[in-house]
Order: structure tokens, then sequence, then C-alpha cells
């Protein structure tokens, strides 16, 4: 095996995606354990801020087939995390919104979320933080430039789900 630095890079990147993997299946939020797959918390996020969306703007959002975003929806539903209510001014569609119990659940995440954030980073500056955060977004423009048409032109119909690259600090 080739070992260039852009190797042991990738390597390092594998390894680190891994520890966060294992980090947030370690992880009790609170005093119950709170069973969320990756999805389901990206959904109530989205419906944190934008409540109420219909499942096809749900899909796209998420960037996921509506069949996947039914079944999330469901086993959110069961949960008494999310509700669909039908659209009233289309009855053949339904509009999802986020129970108080699901708001409850995401402010605890959250919480979670922040204090595990804080720990990753610790051991970096805050100049450290703003030159990763400028390397990162120059290697995801990278690689998004090299993605297939059909990718990027997905992609840059969701141009709001973006995240911060980090490209003004450069």
């Amino acid at each position: 095996m080739h070992n260039s630095i852009s190797e042991k890079l990738l390597q390092q990147f594998h390894y680190f995606t891994n520890l966060i993997h294992r980090g947030r299946q370690q992880q009790s939020f609170g005093a119950h354990e709170i069973n969320l797959g990756r999805g389901q918390g990206h959904l109530l996020g989205v419906l944190i801020t934008n409540d109420g969306l219909t499942q096809k703007e749900l899909s796209t959002q998420l960037r996921i087939r509506p069949t996947s975003l039914g079944e999330l929806v469901s086993k959110l539903e069961q949960s008494n995390y999310v509700e669909r209510r039908v659209n009233e001014n289309d009855k053949r569609v339904s509009n999802v919104y986020i129970t108080e119990e699901g708001r409850k659940i995401v402010n605890e995440i959250m919480k979670e979320r922040q204090v595990v954030v804080n720990n990753m980073f610790i051991s970096l500056s805050e100049d450290e933080k703003q030159q990763l955060l400028a390397l990162m977004g120059k290697l995801i423009t990278t690689m998004e430039e090299n993605m297939d048409d059909n990718d990027n032109e997905e992609y840059e119909n969701n141009k709001d789900q973006r995240i911060d690259r980090g490209n003004d600090s450069i």
C-alpha cells in the first residue's frame, strides 16, 4: 500500500469519522437513552426550524426517497415525536409537525451535542478551528466539483442546506 500524505490523511479522516460514530453510540442523553437513528434526528432538526412541511418537501430537504421518508415519519409517529396532518388546501397531501414530546427530545439532544462538540475540539485553539474550517471547506468544494453532474444538480437545488465551509476566513 502506498503511504503518501494524501493516503494518510484519508486514513485519519476515516478513523476520525469512526470515532465520532462510536462516541455517538456510547452517548447517554440525560436520564434516559434516546434511540433515534441519524435520519430521524435530521428529520426532527428540520422540523424544529420548518414545522409543517409536506412529506415531499421533507424528502427533498433531507435528500432521501419518499418511501424512506415515509418509514422515518412512521417511526417518529410511533414514538409520538411527530404527527401527520392532512393539508387543508390539498387533501391528498400530508404535512408533518413536530410534537411537544419531539421538541423536548430535540432540546435534550442539542444540549448533549454541544457538550460532545466542545469536547471534540477542546485541543484546538480558536485559530486552529478557523484553519480547519477553511481547509475542510476547500476539500468539500473540490470533492463537489469532481462529482458527476446529477449529484451536482441535486446539490445546487438544495443550496439552503449547504454547510458553512468557512470560506470567508481564508
